[in-house]
């Protein structure tokens, strides 16, 4: 009865590998756009422009880290399977 319970066992381990990796790249995200937009507003705040550098280091950091999360979850697997990008369109 207890190997019953084994299949289970690895199907979850396995959920819960391939989840982290995509719950890190969401951190990843919101951490590029909260380090990018500190940044923004610690040199805003010298210049005088404080909310305009502040907006201007999130979409920065938020692109930074779309990028990230476009490189890990699309050209990484892409790469690895060994399917390159054809131009035969």
């Amino acid at each position: 009865m207890s190997e019953e319970g084994k299949p289970a066992e690895e199907s979850r381990s396995e959920v819960i590998r391939v989840s982290s990796r995509y719950l890190g790249q969401g951190m990843t995200f919101a951490a590029s756009a909260a380090l990018f937009g500190w940044i923004g507003s610690l040199i805003g705040t010298r210049i005088g422009a404080e909310s305009l550098l502040t907006i201007l280091g999130v979409l920065f950091g938020g692109a930074v880290g779309f990028y990230s999360l476009i490189v890990r979850v699309i050209k990484e697997p892409r790469e690895e399977s060994g399917h390159e990008e054809s131009d035969e369109d």
